[in-house]
Order: C-alpha cells, then sequence, then structure tokens
C-alpha cells in the first residue's frame, strides 16, 4: 500500500511542478547576483501626470520602446550606428554584435521587469540603442554635426533630457563594451603628452555635467557606473576632498575680524536687554518671556521656512563654488554662525526633470545614498510660500525660469511625494539640527529684530548711537542728581 502511495505521488503533476520551481529558486539563490539599476518610477513617485519620467523624443531601453511619438527617432540611430561603424575601417557589424550578444543576459537582469523581448529582439535593441549613445558623445565631444538633431534648436535640449531618464537607460558595461570595440583607438592621442587616452567615462561625464564637472573624474573612476543617470548622481554628490578650507586672503580675514566685531557689540546689546527683560518677567512672574530651550534629544524633521529663519536672524547667502566644483553642485549646503549657504540652482524644464529622476533613482537603488531625497527635503521645510521662494531669490540661490514664484512652491513641495528619508541618518542631518537650534533661541530673535530695526542702514545706526548715548547721559544725570539730594554738598563756611 505504501510503494501505491508513493507510485501516486511520484506521477502527481502539481508536486513535480513545485519541485521544478524549487530547483530554479536553489540555482537562482545560489548565484551572487547583483541588484537590477535600472527601475519603472512607482505610481507613488510618478504621480498622477509623470511627465518628469516620459521620453520626449527618444527610447532608450525597453520600457518606452515602439511608443508611437517616439519612433521618428529609431532611423536616426540607424544612422548613427552606420557612422560608429565607418568612423574605423577595422570596425565590424558581427564584432560589436557578437559583444553586446555575450553580455545581453547580464543586461537583461539590470531591468527591474521581466521584459516581453526575444532574444535577438533584445540584443538588436541593446546594439541599436548603445552604438547611437556612443556615436552621439563621440559627436558632443568631437563638435561634430548631428544631423537631423541639429538642425533645431529645441532637439538637442530634448535629447539630452531623455538620456537622463530613470527608465530610459542600458546598463553602462554595455556602452564601455561597444566603445571598446568600435572607437576607443581614435582617442589614444593623449598618449603624445604621456597621459592617459581619453575614456569613455570622460567622454559621458562632460556630456551629462555640460562640461562643467570634469573635475570629479577621480572619484568617478573609483566607482562602478550604472548608466547614464547615475554617472550624473555621482557627479553632482558633494565631494567633501573639494570642500576644504579656502585660501589665505587678507580681505577675507579683516571681513571675518568686522563681523565678529559687529556680532560682539549686537550679542552684548542683546544680552543687556535680555537680562533686563528676564528680570522684569521674574518680577512679573511671566516666565513665558524666558527663552526656551530646544529639545535635542532626537534629530528634528522639519525646519522653519525661509521667512521664519530670517525673522529668527539666520541669513542667507548663494555659496559660490571654486573653480574646481564650478556651479552645478547644487548640494553642498553649509550652515555656519548664523549664515546659510546654499548653491545658486536654476528652475527650468531640464531642472525639473533630472531632479525627479535623480530622487526617484535614490528611492528604488537602495546603494545610491540619499544625498537628492535629503537636499529635497530641505526645500521643501525652506519653501512653503511664494514669499519664501522671493527670500531665496533675492539672496541669489533659486534663479526662476517659470512663470511665477508660486509654481517654484509648488515643484519643491511636490519633490519628494512618495520618497522615505531616514531623519537620524542623512548628509544634512547635522544642519537640520544647528538650524533648528539657532532658531529656537530668543536671543537671536532679538538679535533680528534690533538688526532689522536699528542696523539696517547706516542713519539707522547713527539714530541708535546717538538714542542709547542720550539714555546713558540721561541715566548718568540723573544718578548724578540722586546723590547730590541724598549727598548734598558741604557749604562753605
Amino acid at each position: 500500500m505504501a510503494a501505491t502511495a508513493e507510485i501516486v505521488l511520484e506521477m502527481d503533476p502539481l508536486l513535480d511542478s513545485i519541485k521544478e520551481k524549487l530547483k530554479i529558486i536553489k540555482i537562482q539563490t545560489g548565484e551572487e547576483e547583483e541588484p537590477c539599476t535600472i527601475y519603472r518610477v512607482v505610481p507613488s513617485i510618478r504621480g498622477e501626470d509623470g511627465a518628469a519620467f516620459d521620453p520626449k523624443i527618444i527610447s532608450i531601453g525597453p520600457f518606452h520602446r515602439n511608443k508611437k511619438h517616439l519612433l521618428p527617432m529609431e532611423e536616426i540611430k540607424w544612422c548613427y550606428l552606420h557612422k560608429l561603424l565607418s568612423r574605423v575601417p577595422e570596425n565590424t557589424l558581427e564584432e560589436l554584435l557578437g559583444v553586446v550578444r555575450a553580455q545581453a543576459p547580464q543586461a537583461r537582469k539590470m531591468y527591474s521587469e521581466n521584459l516581453c523581448l526575444e532574444p535577438d529582439a533584445f540584443v538588436k535593441m541593446l546594439l541599436l540603442d548603445g552604438c547611437f549613445i556612443v556615436e552621439f558623445l563621440v559627436r558632443f565631444v568631437l563638435e561634430e554635426n548631428h544631423g537631423q538633431l541639429s538642425d533645431t534648436n529645441w532637439k538637442m535640449p530634448l535629447v539630452r533630457n531623455d538620456l537622463l531618464l530613470l527608465e530610459n537607460q542600458v546598463p553602462f558595461f554595455i556602452l564601455q563594451s561597444l566603445f571598446d570595440s568600435s572607437v576607443a583607438s581614435l582617442f589614444d592621442f593623449k598618449n603624445l603628452q604621456n597621459d592617459p587616452p581619453i575614456t569613455l567615462k570622460e567622454l559621458a561625464l562632460s556630456y551629462v555635467t555640460q562640461g562643467k564637472l570634469e573635475i570629479l573624474l577621480e572619484s568617478v573612476n573609483n566607482v562602478k557606473i550604472h548608466h547614464l543617470l547615475h554617472l550624473l548622481q555621482i557627479a553632482l554628490t558633494p565631494n567633501p576632498a573639494l570642500s576644504g578650507p579656502q585660501p589665505f586672503s587678507c580681505m577675507n580675514m579683516l571681513m571675518q575680524f568686522l563681523r565678529k566685531c559687529k556680532r560682539f557689540v549686537i550679542d552684548l546689546i542683546i544680552w543687556l536687554l535680555s537680562t533686563c527683560l528676564c528680570c522684569f518677567a521674574i518680577f512679573r512672574r511671566h516666565s513665558y518671556l524666558l527663552p526656551s530651550k530646544p529639545d535635542g534629544s532626537r534629530t528634528p524633521r522639519t525646519i522653519p521656512s525661509a521667512t521664519e529663519l530670517q525673522e529668527a536672524g539666520i541669513v542667507f547667502k548663494e555659496r559660490k563654488m571654486n573653480q574646481k566644483k564650478q556651479n552645478m553642485c547644487y548640494l553642498d549646503v553649509k550652515f555656519e554662525d548664523g549664515i546659510m549657504e546654499i548653491p545658486r540652482v536654476p528652475i527650468q524644464a531640464m531642472t525639473i526633470s533630472m531632479f525627479h529622476n535623480l530622487l526617484a533613482f535614490e528611492q528604488c537603488y537602495p546603494n545610491s545614498g540619499s544625498h537628492f531625497t535629503s537636499y529635497a527635503a530641505l526645500m521643501d521645510n525652506l519653501i512653503n510660500t511664494p514669499m519664501d521662494v522671493a527670500v531665496l531669490q533675492d539672496c541669489g540661490i533659486i534663479e526662476s525660469k517659470l512663470g511665477s514664484e508660486n509654481e517654484v512652491a509648488i515643484f519643491f513641495n511636490q519633490l519628494c511625494r512618495g520618497g522615505y528619508l531616514d531623519y537620524e541618518n542623512h548628509y544634512l542631518v547635522e544642519v537640520f539640527k544647528d538650524v533648528r537650534k539657532f532658531s529656537s533661541s530668543s536671543r537671536h530673535r532679538w538679535r533680528a529684530m534690533l538688526i532689522h530695526d536699528y542696523f539696517s542702514n547706516p542713519w539707522a545706526i547713527i539714530s541708535f548711537v546717538a538714542a542709547f548715548v542720550l539714555l546713558g547721559l540721561t541715566i548718568v544725570q540723573t544718578v548724578f542728581a540722586i546723590l547730590s539730594y541724598v549727598h548734598p554738598p558741604k557749604q562753605p563756611t
């Protein structure tokens, strides 16, 4: 009877299918798989519109292929493939196809979805899209004509926007293999000066940063690049090595000394006024006038808006970039001694799309860090109303090319939608703490009111000093009058 039952179990189709699936799982889990790096943006981040994540003119990769409005670019891709093959006589289509076909299984694993593409169709797509990007980068650096892409002014910005979308990527190792097998020899001319040849990373870095951040190539070389958007994310991440001390300057030292003298005088006056107010509060038993101590037991999740921080005595300044960093490292925020320095950020259609996709990449790929998410949280806190946008515009931090301040406020308020940030561990956590601590101090608020009311211009300063001197003379006169009354001078005999 037992033997019969065993025979029945062996012929059970359900049991066989489960065993087959477990064998596949065992094989898959036995291999060390790399996490996928090219994702579909989740609905919670995409929102109702999703225009910032959809390509406008060209499809790269499998997620948006065959969309009707992107099909005209397919013929241009074939032209770019032909040009790439003709650059070096030794180039053969068979060699490039073999390179892509050998790496296609690994490339398929880089996508977050199971692709409904036959192996040959997938290889053809990687070959066509990869060769287009390589040839496009070569033309960008060599300043060659881009053919139909350069016949109008609006096409090239749209191509750049589409090449930096999270859903519009091919693995970088595919691009690297195609570059090495086709045009790498064309860039060996730097060896004449005993310099290393130009690499694909250099070409791509120059393009994605518009030629502004080539100095960060050393940090980029130490990281495995997944795709062009990942390269941009690494390039824009603040580099501590480039944020060292500024070169010595007598003028800088003098300005720092004058600022400290001014702050010392104002703090002395504030201390005198606050002492009087505190004594008055104790006398009247109004404890609410006493400064409250902020709770420093936990990391703050929010900070006041830009308008409120100005009222608390915080000064906003545009953070100037040195020659190495130039003007693209938007994330290099600094707060020290009541001064918040934020690099200038241009708000336009390209910036909006770039920020949305960089933030989406950080949310999808766990090893990418959270720098843009942290920066977005900071700006979301600073900007609540169009008035906050106006404050940052006046300081040179925001350069808006949108219609109104309200559109800028809406953009930053929606940037963090659906995103997650570990508020206990992100790169701006110390800025959040210091800003909250500074803005919670009544002394700083009183100092801000004093500066605004009495030190905003030279005439106000003169009036305040004159009034203060007059008050002092009045007090001295009153003291002498009381002393003369209590101890009248002796009359001569």
